[in-house]
């Protein structure tokens, strides 16, 4: 039952290499890199415009 489990080559080295092989940056290399990526820069830009109107309308005097 548990012979699947406990008789598994040893797939580290290989990986290994592969992903040291690849001349991306680190942030890039995972398989789900682009997903996350353009989830953070999604919210990252919305807050930044949401700081850069509240600041407009503070120095504007506008509610």
């Amino acid at each position: 039952m548990l012979d699947a489990l406990v008789n598994k080559p040893n797939t580290i080295h290989a990986r290994q290499q592969a992903f040291q092989k690849d001349t991306r940056h680190v942030f890039q290399k995972t398989p789900r890199a682009r997903l996350y990526m353009v989830g953070f820069m999604s919210l990252f830009a919305i807050g930044t415009l949401g700081i850069t109107q509240g600041a407009y309308k503070l120095a504007t005097g506008k509610k």
